[in-house]
């Protein structure tokens, strides 16, 4: 029997953030004195999950909901296990067939039925709590040391994965997206049509994958900064991997007005055919596609054949990133796009009021402009006196739900 005790912290790797967390709450619980209920499910004993990396996490994403609402404590462990912690008693029977429950039918069976769900209560099993959870350890310290032959999922958490994006990483990226469900980590921005003061129409909405969000959870120790055309890289494998997630998550944007965020190197692909395919003709006018300025200034003729074939399929086309001062010596209007999106953040807001940058706006069609990351009042009144209609940002957002706090005064 081995218990780690006092300075236990110093013997892990500096990536065994969830079982270090768990054991130092482990023995707070027990200098506490208070009764605690803890379940331990080894999802990753059960083989539908240990084979699929998307249902392991809808599962851990099921009890995660079902400790909160249970006032439990939910820690997942590297593995992909997970720990359930209950201040008090509790009646086991009425735990283990909730926690049964969540999971679908077919799930559980490939189980022994048994040994996928551990129960421990404290003070009383504190011993043996402690060897369930330096089990973990054990796994954890040997999973660090995997090579790039190993999983991707585990390999880009460890301290193997730390250091500046190199073509090894965004190799070991693209295998991870293929292996998860984006749609967790896809977030929505309305752009809205203004009809008067303080009066707002949302008439699309951008959908984009929050890409902090999935650095901090799948890959917190790269680099992204150190090579600007592997950062490019992995942003087109990105790209391709949301489009193909959309395929299987077409609800998430049947009949809406959509605006997705793609490289030109997507629509090439056998993805985009796979997409474009399911969309009837009738529907495709209601999604736009926002080729980035970067794709533009980087191959101008292969951007403009992409513009060409995204409008014969159907679909709107906007110019995205564009800044006021590339307006005067751009011409926009040449690139055909549906939409041309100007960046009039905070910084760049003031640029809007110049001579040369008015002069060359005002041969845009109004309703072809939409002023984004609208984030101060200078870029919302200069767009209004410019007849602009279409806003995107922060402020907007405000301004179209406003507080009930801001509503009183």
């Amino acid at each position: 029997m081995r218990i780690l005790e006092t300075g236990d912290s110093s013997l892990f790797p500096s990536d065994l953030v969830r079982e270090q967390d768990f054991i130092l709450r482990v023995r707070r619980f027990q200098r506490l004195g208070t009764a605690h209920f803890i379940a331990n499910l080894a999802l990753t004993s059960l083989a539908p999950l240990a084979n699929s990396t998307r249902s392991l996490e809808a599962a851990q994403d099921k009890l995660r909901e079902f400790a909160k609402v249970t006032r439990g404590f939910f820690t997942d462990m590297s593995n992909g296990d997970v720990f359930i912690s209950w201040e008090g008693n509790a009646d086991t029977r009425t735990i283990i067939s909730r926690l049964s429950d969540l999971l679908p039918p077919e799930t559980t069976k490939a189980g022994d039925g048994k040994g996928w769900i551990s129960l421990f209560t404290l003070p009383a099993d504190y011993t043996k709590l402690r060897e369930r959870v330096n089990y973990y350890v054990d796994i954890a310290r040997t999973q660090s040391k995997i090579d790039a032959n190993g999983k991707p999922s585990r390999i880009l958490q460890s301290e193997a994965a730390r250091g500046p994006l190199t073509a090894w990483n965004v190799d070991q990226i693209g295998k991870l997206l293929g292996d998860i469900d984006l749609s967790r980590y896809i977030r929505i921005q309305p752009i809205y049509r203004r009809k008067g003061e303080h009066s707002w129409e949302s008439v699309s909405e951008e959908f984009f994958i929050s890409f902090e969000e999935l650095k901090r959870e799948r890959f917190p120790h790269v680099d992204l900064s150190a090579s600007e055309h592997l950062f490019l890289a992995l942003c087109e494998t990105l790209d391709q991997q949301f489009l193909s997630d959309l395929c299987w998550h077409r609800d998430l944007i049947e009949g809406r007005n959509v605006n997705l965020n793609l490289s030109i190197s997507s629509v090439v692909g056998n993805v985009f055919t796979q997409f474009a395919h399911g969309i009837p003709h009738g529907q495709r006018a209601r999604i736009c596609f926002e080729i980035h300025r970067g794709d533009l200034f980087q191959d101008f003729t292969r951007t403009m054949g992409v513009l060409d074939t995204l409008k014969k399929e159907g679909f709107h086309v906007a110019i995205d990133g564009i800044t006021p001062d590339m307006l005067r010596c751009l011409d926009v209007t040449a690139l055909g796009a549906d939409f041309i999106k100007i960046n009039v953040s905070r910084d760049r807001a003031a640029l809007v009021s110049e001579s040369a940058v008015l002069k060359k706006m005002a041969l845009i069609p109004p309703e072809k402009l939409v002023f984004f990351r609208c984030d101060n009042n200078q870029a919302l009144e200069a767009g209004v006196k410019l007849g602009i209609t279409l806003f995107q940002g922060w402020l907007i957002d405000d301004d179209a739900h406003p507080h009930p706090e801001k509503t009183k005064k």
